[in-house]
């Protein structure tokens, strides 16, 4: 009878020690169960919109602006108040510290053209689009005021563009390289010529 309750208590220390162990080595375990408290949902943000009207009402160009981590999409698309043309004429990726705008007098009197505003770190640059989403000129698509002025004329730098001085014609007001005060310059589109004016145009 004497063995029976050493057998008892064996067992009973055995069990005691795997369940200790047991326990021992769930809790050494990382969880990767549930947490307890729902995980946050990645919601996408829909495209910012901004749309400008011509003046005689006839056309809209509306701006797509879908922002990322790093970069922002932009995406341009013009049309008519009947809902009968409706076309994309402009699309860019820039860098997160660089934006593109649309100017309230963006369109060109005779509704053909428009032009738009891309500021950055490297400074503001200028470019007509066509309202049809054709070519301006031959092959080209868009013409880059700033990079065709600066290839050109070395002596100057353009401070702004302030919009439309007539049929075709953008107005451009420049500073001297050197410092100073420089001329104002016409924009002819569609050919890219630049005519230097004689006076100032504010």
């Amino acid at each position: 009878m004497e063995k029976r309750p050493r057998i008892i208590i064996a067992i009973c220390l055995v069990l005691s020690i795997i369940s200790i162990g047991y326990i021992l080595s769930v809790k050494g375990k990382p969880q990767t169960g549930k947490t307890g408290y729902p995980l946050p949902l990645a919601i996408a943000k829909p495209p910012q919109e901004i749309s400008v009207g011509s003046p005689d009402g006839n056309w809209t160009l509306t701006m797509k602006e879908e922002k990322n981590k790093e970069t922002i999409s932009y995406r341009f698309l013009i049309s008519n108040n009947d809902d009968i043309f409706n076309k994309e004429i402009f699309a860019k990726i820039l860098s997160s510290t660089d934006a593109l705008s649309i100017p309230a007098n963006t369109f060109s009197p005779d509704d053909k053209y428009v032009f738009l505003i891309e500021t950055g770190l490297n400074g503001d640059a200028y470019f007509v689009l066509s309202v049809s989403g054709e070519s301006i000129s031959g092959n080209i698509q868009t013409l880059d005021i700033s990079g065709l002025f600066a290839a050109k004329y070395q002596d100057y730098k353009i401070t702004d563009v302030t919009g439309w001085g007539g049929v075709g014609l953008v107005v451009i007001n420049t500073d001297k390289a050197s410092g100073g005060v420089g001329p104002s310059f016409w924009f002819e589109v569609p050919s890219g010529v630049f005519v230097k004016l004689s006076n100032r145009l504010n």
